[in-house]
């Protein structure tokens, strides 16, 4: 008889806590400060390749923002709306894949920032100057505190797959998760993906998390393959 996975419901909201910093410090740092020690106006840009943290930290930020009373929009360029950028506190992520016309209202948003007091933190794939946007709206991005993120390398993404597994109560040892590292594919939100799967097939089976399971996990690819796997 087939057991049912549990819906566990464990906080995995990201937060700078649960954020594995690498080489990124200084760029966790400067947004710590932005919510610790309110400026009358910032500019904050993050950049780097997919994976390396990106969203996690605007959503670390929101969060924290939040709990101090002075919430912010948190906006996806590739599904953002007009409305979406009013308010004094704008986190945007996938800059770069904003319209041309909302990377215009995003630019007079600034300037509406710069003169009444506000925040805006901005993240994309590419540095300032390498974004197709309007001119005049990349170089205001290059205003500001801009920080480049690194990707982590293997031993902070081991470090990273030790923070989630404890935060989602997956318990998953580092021989399991060092073979995972090795055999999955390596972006962080990816091993990350895999981990949520594999707690899913140990609750399923009653198996625990080891290099045989997560063997079983790789070999048998997708999420529909999975459920086989759980009958």
């Amino acid at each position: 008889m087939r057991q049912l996975a549990l819906q566990i419901q464990n906080d995995s909201t990201p937060t700078f806590a649960n954020f594995v910093s690498g080489r990124n410090g200084e760029a966790v740092a400067a947004l710590r400060a932005v919510v610790d020690v309110p400026a009358r106006e910032a500019l904050v840009y993050l950049w780097g390749p997919p994976g390396c943290g990106k969203t996690h930290l605007l959503a670390a930020l929101a969060r924290a923002l939040d709990e101090c009373a002075r919430p912010a929009r948190l906006i996806a360029g590739a599904q953002a709306q007009a409305a979406d950028l009013a308010g004094e506190r704008l986190l945007v992520d996938d800059v770069d894949r904003l319209s041309p016309a909302l990377a215009e209202r995003l630019f007079h948003a600034w300037n509406r920032i710069r003169e009444e007091g506000g925040l805006l933190v901005c993240a994309g794939q590419q540095a300032p100057a390498g974004l197709a946007l309007a001119p005049e709206l990349a170089s205001r991005l290059a205003w500001g505190a801009v920080y480049r993120l690194q990707a982590l390398d293997d031993e902070e993404k081991l470090a990273a797959l030790r923070t989630r597994a404890t935060t989602l109560g997956v318990p998953a040892g580092d021989e399991a998760l060092r073979y995972l590292l090795a055999h999955a594919r390596r972006d962080l939100p990816s091993l990350c993906a895999s981990l949520a799967r594999l707690d899913r097939l140990s609750l399923a089976t009653r198996r625990a998390i080891t290099i045989p399971l997560v063997r079983e996990l790789l070999q048998h690819g997708g999420d529909d393959t999975l459920e086989t796997l759980c009958d």
